[in-house]
């Protein structure tokens, strides 16, 4: 290798550097699939359509990540903890906060667009909590279940450690200090209809320059076969792009320097 040159691998990336000037060889862009509303169903079992997303997204080798309502940890369940403790171990799909409870037509506000930022710490800390007893592990990332957010939610955030990753959050945030995913689109257009034709267009005009993507999603309201094979059209046109799929955590992970 001659003198003055080092290459730096990331995530299945390369930047090489020369002297004073850098070149820095193509990066795929990076698609995190955030995929909403996890909870037990009626009978205590989780929604049909979270395994087939799984056994789709193992079949392929990709990753994704699903966000729980947190509230779904309260009543002992053991089938519905054994099944999120068995796919976050098997590495990947990742789990993260949407927030403790399950917003309704009739709910005026969001859960994050009231309270004040010790109110909603308190929430925060509650999801952790029952995410480390259920679960044994911590949930790294947030996103809001159908709710805005506000001043209070960013610091909030800011005072709960084990949150790394705000999902659909500010850019920048004014408190939170660490890494914050801005929206650019959706995988769904409308909300729970992933459309492919929809989807396609909008990405080749706004998004297919973005260095990554966090495509928000909900399985359970895939109710059909018509949504569901949308699903799979704009998964396989990413892959066909050479997009890399990544979970929230090792997004992040991918960002961090290079240890020398």
């Amino acid at each position: 290798m001659k003198t003055g040159l080092c290459t730096l691998i990331l995530a299945g990336w390369a930047l090489a550097a020369c002297g004073a000037g850098a070149v820095e060889i193509a990066r795929p862009q990076v698609i995190i699939l955030k995929l909403d509303d996890v909870q037990q169903v009626k009978n205590g079992a989780i929604h049909r359509n979270w395994q087939r997303v799984v056994d789709y997204i193992e079949s392929n080798q990709l990753r994704a990540s699903f966000g729980i309502i947190c509230s779904s940890l309260e009543q002992d369940n053991p089938a519905y903890f054994d099944w999120i403790k068995a796919q976050q171990k098997k590495g990947r799909i990742e789990f993260w906060l949407h927030g403790y409870y399950t917003r309704k037509n009739e709910d005026k506000t969001g859960e994050f667009e009231q309270g004040t930022a010790a109110e909603q710490q308190a929430v925060f800390e509650k999801c952790e909590r029952l995410a480390k007893e259920k679960l044994g592990f911590p949930l790294t990332a947030f996103g809001p279940h159908w709710s805005g957010t506000t001043d209070a939610t960013d610091r909030a955030l800011d005072a709960v450690p084990e949150i790394k990753i705000w999902l659909y959050g500010p850019k920048p945030p004014k408190h939170f200090s660490r890494l914050s995913l801005e929206r650019v689109m959706a995988l769904e257009n409308p909300t729970f209809v992933p459309d492919f034709a929809r989807f396609k267009a909008f990405y080749e005009r706004n998004a297919a320059q973005q260095p990554f993507l966090v495509l928000q999603g909900h399985p359970p309201n895939w109710h059909t076969d018509e949504r569901w094979n949308g699903f799979i059209q704009i998964v396989e046109f990413l892959r066909a792009k050479n997009c890399v799929f990544m979970t929230p955590t090792e997004y992040m992970n991918s960002l961090a320097p290079a240890k020398k």
